[in-house]
């Protein structure tokens, strides 16, 4: 979970008390919202350097142990039985600090999650130089399974597809197999690129047709498309907007959803994931000297990390087109990052006088979009190839478009001027369009042909009243509506706006997206499913917090039971005791079991002499020892 999204849950009190434990720890001057604070690689930075012992470890075990940063309670005190007192203490530290938040089910089981940027910059901070795995290669071997043209490209040729067809869903979600199949070949991401993922509930997938699914499941999420009953629909706002945005925040917004839906559940990926991220794009690096380098440095792999990651990942990335793969004489594999996903919109496209429309990777995606209502568009490689063809420009201009929009259209991304032959061409194709036209239109009609003469003496009417058809009857275009009944109405009219009339001007207006950004095909569960924020500041030691005060503070008598529960406490948190029996020495040791023998109560003390069994009935005095680093 990322830091954003979990700190919507907790109150401003809670927020602003996190923030105070920052400042006093550290004495920040600086002021910054906590989601900037926990984001800021110089604070976290700070937090490792200045780390005591304790909370160094608890980190390195959320880093190295919590899959995706994630410990249920029983996981948590599986992992620190050893030294669980001392380490929970660490915790609440961070805690503390609002690097490590809790929370809970419905039915009260508690658990304990370090976001996800606040763990990569811990990551970092233990991880050897990348540097160390980069590699000159003058020749690699090409690899056995091609490269994506990249997840962008296949995203918009799969969004045309979608705009220009009807895609009905079957009762469980999925898409019928026979436009599956008219829509596979439209990815250059294959089910090769995908047949090594095992994360449920993809390894109970059908193989065939999985990599369309992954690509559907990825424009879902993005909120480009969304269900509407049982179809599939482009979101066109969202889409303009998505396609509008610099290639580079596109991308990372698109590997921060794979890496969150795709990347192999537990702990040591997200190590390599790390290093990955370390590492300049076009720099060859060796797989196998990255997870040398990574065990050496006391990050626990896994026998065959180096398969599992090829098959697991690697290959993902290859098929969305974002890195490159390359074996050298000795089969090694090695990798690197594939500049041209993230490299900016500069270059324009080449138009011929035939129509013939040759586009190169860097042109603004938004400009082919716009392009591709009287283009027909065909991807060749990193190259978009694109005709002009009279049906399809015919088809814009009758749905509203003019030739003009089409000339300046082409002309935006030209890198030359536009052939004189070719403007030609337009205007004798749009001349064949207009010799038939249809149009919507509203009908008005009237009880009887005095409303219509008394209309035409009145100014404000008489734009309305242009296509006359009959005594009693007129028609509008549709961006008159409003606008008439406004006007009948400021007169005294009330018209009769008829249902299905109004209905037909609805569909006009643009579709609402209710689902952006939600749930995709593939419901992938994550660790933390079915826990929510908690929105709680914990004391500094919640447990020993939790004790009577007289417990700790107070060396004195007590009643029989009450002793016996502050033996049994002691004995659960692993704090030390000091007892006085009747005319003896101060004792101090640790209680280990408080038991019935033979109608006395008992308790078992371990001390420097070994352990010892005493009394509750001689014990006169006792109190619970609190070390200071527990305050």
């Amino acid at each position: 979970m990322r830091v954003k999204d979990s700190l919507e849950y907790l109150s401003e009190s809670t927020r602003q008390a996190i923030l105070h434990e920052q400042t006093k720890r550290y004495q920040i001057a600086e002021e910054q919202d906590l989601t900037a604070r926990l984001l800021d690689p110089a604070f976290i930075g700070r937090v490792w350097e200045q780390a005591d012992e304790l909370e160094r470890t608890v980190i390195r075990l959320f880093v190295t142990k919590a899959t995706r940063g994630f410990f249920s309670k029983r996981t948590w005190e599986r992992e620190t039985a050893k030294e669980h007192r001392h380490l929970s203490v660490g915790l609440t530290k961070l805690r503390r600090l609002g690097l490590i938040l809790t929370v809970r089910k419905m039915w009260s089981e508690i658990g304990y999650l370090m976001p996800q940027e606040v763990r990569e910059q811990f990551t970092n901070q233990m991880l050897p130089k990348a540097s160390l795995a980069f590699v000159s290669l003058s020749k690699t071997l090409p690899y056995y399974i091609s490269a994506g043209r990249g997840i962008h490209l296949d995203l918009f040729g799969l969004l045309l597809f979608i705009r220009d067809n009807q895609i009905p869903i079957t009762q469980k979600g999925s898409i019928h197999r026979r436009m599956s199949q008219k829509m596979l070949p439209l990815l250059s991401f294959t089910d090769e690129h995908v047949k090594g993922i095992v994360i449920p509930p993809l390894d109970q997938e059908h193989r065939e047709g999985l990599s369309l699914t992954i690509v559907l499941d990825i424009a879902l999420r993005l909120g480009l498309v969304y269900r509407k009953e049982r179809e599939l629909v482009l979101d066109l706002n969202r889409t303009k907007q998505w396609l509008h945005q610099p290639p580079l925040v596109r991308w990372e917004e698109m590997y921060q959803l794979v890496m969150e839906q795709f990347l192999p559940h537990g702990d040591w990926w997200e190590f390599f994931i790390q290093l990955m991220r370390q590492v300049p794009v076009e720099q060859w690096c060796s797989i196998h000297e990255q997870l040398r380098m990574l065990k050496e440095a006391g990050f626990p792999l896994p026998d065959h990390a180096e398969e599992l990651i090829v098959e697991q990942w690697m290959h993902l990335l290859l098929g969305l087109g974002w890195i490159q793969l390359g074996l050298d004489e000795e089969r090694g594999v090695f990798w690197r990052w594939s500049s041209l996903p993230r490299l900016s919109s500069e270059e324009g496209w080449f138009v011929d006088p035939t129509g013939a429309i040759t586009i190169p990777p860097l042109v603004p995606l938004l400009d082919v979009w716009e392009i591709s209502r009287f283009c027909q568009l065909q991807f060749d490689g990193q190259l978009i190839r694109g005709e002009l063809q009279a049906r399809l420009l015919q088809s814009y201009l009758a749905q509203g478009g003019t030739e003009e929009q089409v000339i300046e259209k082409l002309r935006v991304s030209c890198v030359h001027p536009l052939p004189e032959s070719l403007i030609e061409v337009v205007s004798q194709w749009a001349r064949t369009a207009r010799q038939i036209q249809m149009e919507p239109y509203f009908l008005v009609r009237t009880a009887h042909a005095g409303f219509l003469e008394e209309w035409r003496e009145i100014p404000d009417f008489r734009s309305f009243l242009t296509q006359v058809i009959s005594p009693t009857s007129f028609l509008i275009p549709y961006s008159q509506e409003k606008e008439l009944i406004r006007l009948l109405r400021h007169f005294g009219y009330e018209p009769q706006v008829l249902s299905h009339v109004a209905s037909a001007s609805k569909e006009l207006q643009p579709h609402q997206n209710s689902q952006a950004g939600n749930k995709g095909l593939l419901l992938i569960e994550r660790p933390w499913d079915g826990y929510a924020i908690e929105n709680t500041f914990p004391e500094q030691n919640e447990q020993i917090a939790a004790l009577p005060k007289m417990w700790t503070k107070h060396f004195q008598s007590y009643h029989p039971q009450s002793m016996r529960d502050l033996f049994k406490r002691a004995i659960e948190l692993k704090l030390e005791v000091e007892i006085q029996q009747s005319g003896k020495e101060k004792l101090r040791g640790l209680p280990t079991e408080v038991r019935l023998e033979m109608g006395y109560w008992m308790v078992t003390i371990a001390g420097q002499g070994g352990k010892q069994g005493y009394r509750l009935d001689n014990i006169e005095r006792v109190r619970i020892v609190v070390p200071e680093y527990l305050y």
